[in-house]
């Protein structure tokens, strides 16, 4: 798969994906007319990349959890803590969300109310 169909099909923009082989995340071949090829690996793992940042994974983390991943020590027990870290970090927005929800309802009902009187 070339660049730009590997952009297309997630759509990512071609400079997102540069910059993700820049900062080490994955790397792909390059063929012999100078084209680049992603193999399955590399969609699997840009995937896995998009799904990461959709979560609010930062660069900084991301490379860290990757280089994890690559790494063959025993590190599973230290990704679990950053997808873990970040799950708190995703539900504590939620939970921010929801207050704000709440206020706004609340404004609405008063408004609501007022409008009665």
């Amino acid at each position: 798969m070339t660049l730009n169909e590997a952009s297309a099909q997630f759509q990512i923009d071609i400079d997102m994906l540069k910059s993700y082989e820049e900062n080490g995340l994955f790397s792909h071949k390059i063929l012999a007319d100078g084209v680049s090829d992603y193999s399955q690996t590399d969609i699997k793992r840009i995937a896995l990349i998009r799904s990461l940042q959709k979560f609010g994974m930062g660069m900084e983390e991301l490379k860290r959890y990757f280089d994890l991943a690559d790494s063959r020590s025993e590190s599973k027990d230290e990704q679990i803590r950053l997808l873990k870290k970040q799950r708190c970090r995703l539900l504590e927005e939620i939970h921010e969300k929801q207050q704000s929800l709440d206020e706004l309802d609340f404004m609405i009902s008063e408004a609501k109310n007022g409008a009665k009187r």
